[in-house]
C-alpha cells in the first residue's frame, strides 16, 4: 500500500512537472512570436520612413517632368539600396536659394551665421538622419560665404584658427572638390555644438539629384557637377585675401 501511494505521488509530481515545462515552453514560443512580429513591423515602418518615399515629394512644387524624373530616381535608389538604409532623399526641408547672409549690419556679423550657411550648403551632397534647411551649392553662394568670411576677418570678428579652417573648406568647394564634404559637414556641426544631424556619408548621384529636384528644382541639377570657380575670380579673391591679411 505504501509503495502504491509513493508511486502515485511520483506520477502526480511528474505530471505537474510536465505541464509546467509545457507551459514554460509555450510561454517562450509566444514571446518569440511577439518579438518577431514587433521586429518585422518595426523594420517595415523603418524602411518606409527612412527610404525614398514618393508620398514625401512636394507635388505642388514639381513640374510634370520633374515629378516623372523623381519617380525614376526613387526606383534607382531602391535598386541601389533595397533595404532602405538611406535617409532624407525625398523629404523637402525648408530650402532657400541664397545664403541670406547680412553684410551691412555689424550686430549680425558673426561666425555662427557663416557656419550655419555653409552647413546648409552641404545638405544636397550628404546623407543624415536629421536635416533642416538647405542652400544650393552655387558659385554665387560660394562667393557669398567667402566674402562673409573675409569680412569677419577684416572686422576682427573671427579667430585666426577658425578663419583658416573655414577658409580651407570654402577653398575646396571653390575648386569643386566635394569628396570629403560629409566630414566637413560634421566639422561645421561641431562648431554649432549640435548633437544630431551628423553625416551618414556622401549621397549617391541619384540621391543628390532627387534631393535637388525636390528642394531646389531642375534648374539647380547642374550643381551636381559644379565647375571650379573661374580662375580669374579665384585669383582676384586670393589677392583680396592677401590685402586683408596685410
Amino acid at each position: 500500500m505504501g509503495i502504491y501511494v509513493i508511486l502515485n505521488k511520483r506520477k502526480l509530481y511528474k505530471g505537474r512537472d510536465d505541464r509546467m515545462k509545457q507551459k514554460g515552453w509555450l510561454r517562450w514560443v509566444g514571446l518569440f512570436v511577439v518579438v518577431l512580429l514587433v521586429t518585422g513591423a518595426t523594420y517595415v515602418l523603418y524602411t518606409h520612413w527612412m527610404g525614398p518615399n514618393e508620398n514625401e515629394l512636394d507635388r505642388e512644387q514639381l513640374t510634370e517632368e520633374e515629378y516623372a524624373r523623381a519617380l525614376e530616381l526613387i526606383d534607382i535608389i531602391k535598386e541601389e539600396d533595397p533595404f532602405g538604409h538611406r535617409q532624407n532623399v525625398t523629404r523637402r526641408i525648408n530650402p532657400q536659394e541664397t545664403t541670406g547672409l547680412v553684410f551691412d549690419d555689424a550686430k549680425k556679423l558673426t561666425k555662427g551665421n557663416l557656419v550655419e550657411a555653409m552647413h546648409l550648403m552641404t545638405h544636397q551632397k550628404i546623407l543624415a538622419t536629421e536635416k533642416a534647411g538647405a542652400i544650393p551649392m552655387t558659385h554665387d553662394n560660394l562667393k557669398a560665404v567667402r566674402d562673409y568670411l573675409e569680412l569677419l576677418h577684416d572686422k576682427n570678428k573671427i579667430k585666426q584658427e577658425d578663419y583658416l579652417q573655414l577658409g580651407r573648406i570654402i577653398e575646396r568647394w571653390e575648386q569643386a572638390i566635394f569628396d570629403e564634404i560629409d566630414q566637413e559637414q560634421d566639422v561645421l556641426l561641431e562648431e554649432m555644438y549640435a548633437v544630431i544631424g551628423f553625416s551618414d556619408g556622401l549621397a549617391t548621384r541619384a540621391e543628390e539629384e532627387l534631393f535637388i529636384l525636390n528642394n531646389f528644382g531642375a534648374e539647380y541639377v547642374y550643381t551636381m557637377d559644379l565647375e571650379p570657380m573661374p580662375e580669374k575670380e579665384r585669383e582676384q579673391q586670393e589677392d583680396e585675401n592677401e590685402e586683408t591679411e596685410q
